[in-house]
């Protein structure tokens, strides 16, 4: 049987690429074997008429029927017509299984050029992509149009199966490294760099890499977790201007606003501007965010209140942390117990809150639940889900005429289903018990400061926790993460237990130091 490569030498054909690639390789299917040439050319016919329906019955009858190079090319006319029929889901299974039989098959460049286009449309998801990298293949081989798609998914995979064993980050490196700076997927590449370096403790290399995905991110929600990052690596640097700058940047409307005032409110501890600490934390602690998950907010103004020697304060500050999460110590830890080893089933509850914003079950859990749901990962898991209920609700007003393939998209649509479902619920499952194991964590550090407080030994606490010496900054903050503008008339008024929603982010306490001598003055909002 001749090749489709050999024929075309034969008839001196140059290659197209991309595109007419594809539509080459769908133009030739009755080249490679002629006892299927009736089948092949009506499938052919309907394809160009547009009536993929029939064109993807043909096509499903020729590969199951065939063998070798006719087979193949079948299974790519078929995933062509599925997803010109609006079943990119079902169209990118069969684009994956010839993928997977490596890059000498034919079909390997068109076919994974087109689960790129499909990825860049709609996220086929974690569960789906991963299959890809079961066969090896020669990094040379990937073709330009994919090589953003594939190296990223391929560095993904290395740095979650463990991001702190150094041999997955050097492979993850190897592979971000690979995506063409003109993909789009350079700039999601350049963040794990830059997450790469950070966690290496490459701090100027960590700050290049998010300055250039800040810089080419034309997704807000990449170019604001490239700018959170940006903030953070220069605040392990100790340069507090350029991350609060930074911080500034991240609008209110963004899952990631309040965790930028948290940690620009450490930015303001470091540099001793415990006013517009407090203030930050004023907004966090707000009735507006009751359900939303930042139990460090009290032992940061606990800390903060120490500083201060305003001892009543900070007792206060941890009596608040205790009051609120005391009672959902259990609820948490039934619910983990619970849904251990039960991922696609925590998908559900998480998915059941998200839509409803009500959670059925261990309410008292309900902050983590929430916290999990606004993960990136999780909303790209949801999208997943979606899709392919949608194709399986299109494919019960349309199976019938794709005949006995509409069952074989009915079982690639539930394994799917099932394989993303339990993926993001392992993810968030996991990201579930890191937040329990933080809870713990903090709640261990309140009842020790508690203790230091009762015991009277408050000047080794202040100690403990002055920070590392740093030049005195003599700019004046005002509100928010942005120097004050000196021609700049603020109006100030006591809090007096009302809440303004346009005033969130704008609190600056107006406290003393009680410690002998003014450790920070400014107005209160």
């Amino acid at each position: 049987m001749m090749s489709v490569q050999r024929l075309k030498s034969k008839m001196n054909y140059k290659k197209p690429s991309g595109s007419l690639a594809a539509l080459g390789a769908l133009l030739c299917l009755a080249c490679s074997n002629s006892a299927f040439a009736g089948p092949i050319d009506d499938a052919k016919r309907f394809f160009r008429a547009g009536d993929y329906a029939n064109s993807s019955r043909l096509f499903y009858q020729v590969m199951n029927s065939s063998s070798g190079d006719t087979k193949a090319q079948a299974e790519f006319g078929l995933a062509q017509s599925l997803k010109g029929a609006g079943f990119p889901y079902g169209a990118s299974y069969f684009y994956g299984r010839l993928v997977q039989q490596g890059s000498r098959n034919d079909l390997f460049r068109p076919a994974l050029e087109a689960l790129s286009d499909i990825n860049a449309r709609i996220p086929l998801g974690r569960a789906n992509i991963a299959g890809l990298f079961q066969a090896k293949l020669d990094p040379l081989a990937i073709p330009p149009a994919a090589q953003g798609f594939y190296f990223y998914h391929k560095g993904l995979e290395s740095f979650d199966s463990n991001p702190t064993n150094p041999s997955n980050l050097i492979r993850a490196r190897a592979d971000f490294d690979r995506v063409p700076s003109n993909s789009p997927y350079f700039s999601l590449a350049q963040f794990y760099l830059g997450i790469i370096y950070s966690v290496v403790k490459n701090p100027e290399s960590a700050i290049d890499a998010f300055k250039r995905s800040q810089a080419r991110a034309t997704n807000d929600n990449i170019k604001q977790l490239a700018t959170m990052n940006l903030a953070r690596a220069h605040y392990e640097r100790k340069e507090y201007r350029a991350a609060f700058d930074n911080y500034s940047k991240i609008p209110r409307d963004s899952d990631l606003w309040l965790q930028t005032l948290l940690e620009g409110g450490w930015g303001f501890f470091m540099i001793q501007r415990h006013n517009n600490t407090l203030g930050n934390l004023h907004t966090i602690t707000s009735p507006f965010f009751q359900n939303r998950f930042y139990p460090e907010s009290y032992i940061l103004s606990a800390i903060t209140y120490l500083r201060l020697c305003r001892y009543e304060n900070a007792k206060d500050s941890l009596k608040r942390f205790q009051d609120r999460y005391r009672t959902k110590f259990s609820d948490l830890n039934q619910l983990l117990k619970t849904y251990n080893q039960k991922y696609s089933d925590f998908y559900d509850v998480v998915t059941r809150y998200r839509n409803t914003k009500v959670l059925r079950e261990f309410t008292a859990a309900v902050d983590i639940v929430d916290s999990v749901s606004r993960s990136e990962g999780f909303k790209e898991g949801q999208l997943v889900v979606r899709g392919l209920d949608r194709e399986k609700g299109l494919l019960r007003t349309r199976g019938a005429r794709f005949d006995g393939l509409a069952e074989v998209l009915k079982k690639v649509y539930e394994d799917l289903r099932v394989a993303t479902a339990e993926r993001t619920g392992q993810q968030v499952f996991d990201q579930s018990v890191q937040l329990f194991r933080y809870l713990q964590d903090l709640s261990n550090q309140t009842r020790l400061i508690n203790l230091e407080l009762l015991g009277g030994i408050t000047d080794s606490i202040r100690t403990e926790y002055q920070g590392e010496p740093i030049g005195a900054d003599k700019t004046e903050w005002g509100e928010g993460m942005r120097p004050l503008n000196i021609k700049e008339q603020l109006e100030y008024w006591p809090f007096e237990g009302e809440y303004w929603e346009d005033e969130l982010g704008a609190y600056v306490y107006n406290i003393d130091s009680k410690c002998g001598g003014s450790v920070n003055k400014g107005k209160a909002k």
